[in-house]
């Protein structure tokens, strides 16, 4: 399973970036507000910088936006849905791939596929 680490952070970043300035929030004033310095901050927002899941949670703490908005969805393998209660089947596994679920990842690798 292929993980785009550098397309998710760059995404989660320009996510950071549109919800910050639709609040007119500076990075200075984000940056503090988050316990971070500006240029580590900055680096999250160009995608540069891995961000700590704590971080995503207190700047939608902050900006008064569900955390899903500043992070993407997984892409589902599979076009049909996944089964809500497979334990009840017997058939839960660990995987989430089993569950038609992968990472984000980049959509130009699903051409060959």
């Amino acid at each position: 399973m292929e993980f785009d680490r550098a397309g998710f952070d760059r995404d989660v970043g320009l996510r950071l970036q549109r919800a910050r300035k639709e609040r007119g929030i500076t990075q200075e004033e984000l940056a503090k507000r988050l316990g971070l310095p500006r240029p580590s901050y900055a680096n999250i927002e160009s995608g540069r910088q891995r961000i700590p899941l704590d971080v995503v949670w207190r700047a939608a703490v902050v900006l008064g936006v569900p955390i899903a908005t500043l992070v993407p969805e997984p892409l589902s393998r599979r076009r049909e849905p996944a089964l809500t209660n497979t334990m009840a089947f017997g058939t839960a596994t660990a995987s989430t791939e089993s569950m038609g679920f992968m990472p984000w990842h980049n959509p130009s690798e699903d051409s060959g596929a």
